[in-house]
């Protein structure tokens, strides 16, 4: 399916202006204090939080567990962030574009800058690790994923998968890599260490159309959660499987997802700006708490507690808000709290390993989705604002999936 992009960024402002004033604002107790585009989140196993920044300048925003304000900023050498991504023994990856020049930087765990680079398309790029250290980019301009070995120097491979690749999750458990093909409508498996992908899941209505799958997570036991923005639901896969298993119901464009040591399952939704809670085995959402506008990556942390971004729609009205694991239990059964605090050790989740070895939930670079009724709703993250604008005047070749 093809948009114009000039109207889809029109429409999208407009969603978007309505849908903050008609929102109310996330709780305060919990907000990290940022001033940029943060669009990007990565927690470590210490519960240090990595806050990529698309504004000016760029770089990444390092956030102690438990603080409201950066410790620090480690530098990307001006050049904006699109993607971040952790190795299992502390490296931090970040994707950075500057005009048609494209880089994996990798900062080794605790360093102040970034130590080296790898030369990648030219794109936005969203960013996964293995367990192993294998680090996957996908290429929406060119329908790939490109394969970085542990510890490599260059592109190892590069891998076809479907059109419109928008986010990566890999398996702790064996290293399989699943890719949404946002534009396809499909789910694309990479065993680790394959030079192709060795099957691929429809995500495609009954009309034949795609169900706009973007987020994706895997869980402990291998199961992988897809956030299916047309669809309103979460696709459940079981490990080895070759199509979907189950689906769970989430209203509001379902955008991004992440899953805790537990198997609970969090998902932003755009529309509805809300964080719902999916715990272990259910069929169905147990509940919500609101959002800032524009929700959309996640990360779970050591401690229970999750973080959502919002970029915003303009440089520096951004918000990172944390929501503690008291909160989140609250919801799971039911109730909506009035406000999220920092976070507790009350029924803590733990992160699960993918939180620490990779980017948690999905891109801030969503498509267009319909939703139901008489009239199109089209979906996307309020940075596509920013990102198109930047990109158009930076020349950046537009890929035929548009994803990026």
């Amino acid at each position: 399916m093809k948009y114009s992009w000039a109207t889809f960024t029109a429409v999208l402002g407009t969603i978007l202006c309505l849908g903050a004033a008609a929102a109310g604002a996330a709780p305060d107790e919990g907000t990290i204090d940022v001033y940029g585009t943060p669009v990007r989140v990565a927690i470590a196993a210490d519960g240090t939080a990595y806050l990529g920044n698309y504004g000016q300048g760029g770089g990444i925003f390092v956030v102690p567990s438990g603080a409201t304000t950066p410790s620090r900023t480690i530098s990307t050498g001006g050049h904006v962030t699109t993607g971040l991504a952790l190795g299992p023994d502390g490296t931090l990856y970040v994707a950075t574009a500057e005009g048609d020049q494209s880089a994996l930087g990798v900062i080794p765990a605790g360093a102040a800058n970034v130590e080296r680079t790898i030369p990648i398309s030219p794109g936005l790029h969203a960013l996964a690790a293995g367990p192993d250290g294998t680090v996957y980019v996908a290429n929406p301009a060119g329908n790939t994923v490109s394969v970085i070995a542990p510890n490599g120097t260059a592109v190892d491979r590069t891998i076809a998968v479907g059109a419109g690749p928008a986010e990566i999750a890999v398996t702790t458990k064996d290293g399989t890599a699943f890719v949404t093909n946002q534009t396809a409508g499909s789910v694309s498996v990479i065993p680790a260490g394959a030079d192709a992908v060795s099957k691929t899941i429809e995500l495609v209505s009954d009309t034949g159309t795609s169900e706009q799958p973007h987020g994706i997570a895997a869980g402990p036991d291998g199961t992988v959660y897809v956030a299916n923005i047309a669809s309103n639901d979460i696709a459940v896969i079981k490990p080895g499987a070759d199509a979907v298993a189950d689906r769970i119901y989430v209203e509001g464009g379902p955008q991004d997802v992440a899953v805790a040591r537990d198997g609970s399952v969090y998902v932003t939704s755009l529309l509805t700006q809300k964080l719902s809670v999916i715990r272990p085995h259910a069929k169905e959402a147990g509940g919500s708490i609101p959002t800032d506008a524009g929700p959309g990556h996640l990360a779970v942390a050591p401690d229970g507690s999750v973080i959502v971004i919002s970029p915003g729609t303009s440089p520096g009205d951004g918000a990172v808000v944390r929501y503690s694991a008291a909160a989140l239990v609250a919801a799971s059964q039911g109730s909506t709290p009035a406000a999220s605090g920092a976070p507790t050790a009350a029924a803590p989740a733990e992160t699960a390993p993918e939180a620490a070895a990779q980017p948690s939930g999905g891109s801030w670079n969503a498509l267009p989705a319909v939703a139901g009724g008489v009239a199109a709703v089209v979906v996307g993250v309020a940075v596509w604002i920013l990102v198109n604008g930047r990109r158009r005047k930076a020349g950046l070749a537009a890929g035929t999936s548009r994803a990026d």
